[in-house]
């Protein structure tokens, strides 16, 4: 679940991590916002900016953190037979600078652990990648939060909200553009490199014509969604998505939509409701295929 649309870059980041809005006290914009290149989807959705493909250790006792069910509450003990143990505690907390790292980290290992570009890529390659297609998630969000379990993040989902913003806003370049710019300026000078900011970008030109295809008003897009591989199946990326889902309905949203693709849990997004809405089918240079969706979901 990746960007794709308009980029509004008219937040900015606080020394302390959190995003702040013109105008606009800290505590009415409750959630991390930041600012566009593109990444591919999420990890059970997906996500884009300028580059594609879809997106540390915390300190609990310095944020403000909202404790939230454990992943014992996320998933269900059977009746008939001993209760299960009890699972850690998963928490909800506003996206900070300090998670970045960890959560690149799972975003490599989703997407880039082995670039498909028709190369081989290094690990500085890959990390290179996925910290740009992050970046540019962060660069057109407004909503940011991130599941945190044992202090350490274990998903996170971003998203824009579009409702009462000035479209000119979308247009002003931010701190994360610079970010995109430093990580993948030296793939330039590898074949490896060069492969997989070109397979980015073309994945990002895909997304771009299923959102001019799709000719509907959006209210909202869920621009990353990414749940560590070695916790997913506890419940972790549905309760990340309800809580999206529920700060979208107080601030008003109604339609809103995301981009996914045949190398995500798609399944996920239509038992919540989701339709596609448009689709597009990539043939790769190894053989391979993909299929891309625009998915639709209301609130």
């Amino acid at each position: 679940m990746k960007e794709r649309g308009s980029v509004p870059s008219f937040l900015a980041i606080g020394s302390d991590g959190f995003v702040t809005h013109p105008g606009v006290s800290r505590q009415e914009s409750r959630c991390a916002a930041f600012p566009s290149v593109p990444p591919r989807r999420v990890s059970l959705c997906s996500v884009n900016v300028s580059v594609p493909r879809h997106h540390c250790g915390m300190n609990d006792s310095s944020s403000t953190i909202a404790d939230v069910t454990s992943v014992a509450a996320v998933s269900t003990a059977s009746s008939s037979t001993a209760a299960t143990p009890r699972r850690p505690a998963v928490r909800l907390r506003t996206l900070r600078r300090d998670d970045y790292p960890a959560l690149i980290e799972i975003l490599r290992r989703t997407w880039y652990s082995e670039w498909s570009g028709g190369q081989k890529a290094d690990s500085d390659c890959s990390r290179r990648l996925a910290e740009a297609d992050f970046h540019s998630c962060l660069a057109r969000s407004s909503e940011a939060t991130v599941a945190v379990l044992h202090g350490r993040p274990v998903g996170v989902i971003l998203a824009r909200v579009d409702i009462n913003v000035p479209k000119r806003l979308c247009l002003l370049p931010n701190r994360h553009h610079r970010h995109i710019i430093r990580a993948l300026f030296p793939l330039l000078f590898s074949t490896a490199g060069r492969s997989g900011i070109a397979e980015m970008l073309r994945i990002n030109r895909v997304d771009r014509r299923l959102i001019r295809g799709a000719k509907n008003r959006y209210d909202a897009e869920v621009t990353l969604f990414l749940v560590d591989e070695r916790i997913r199946g506890g419940g972790v990326g549905g309760f990340l998505f309800d809580d999206l889902l529920e700060r979208f309905r107080r601030v008003g949203v109604r339609r809103y939509y995301l981009f996914t693709d045949t190398g995500c849990n798609v399944g996920f997004y239509t038992r919540r409701g989701l339709t596609h809405r448009r689709e597009e089918k990539v043939e790769w240079d190894d053989g391979g295929s993909t299929v891309f969706y625009l998915e639709e979901g209301t609130v």
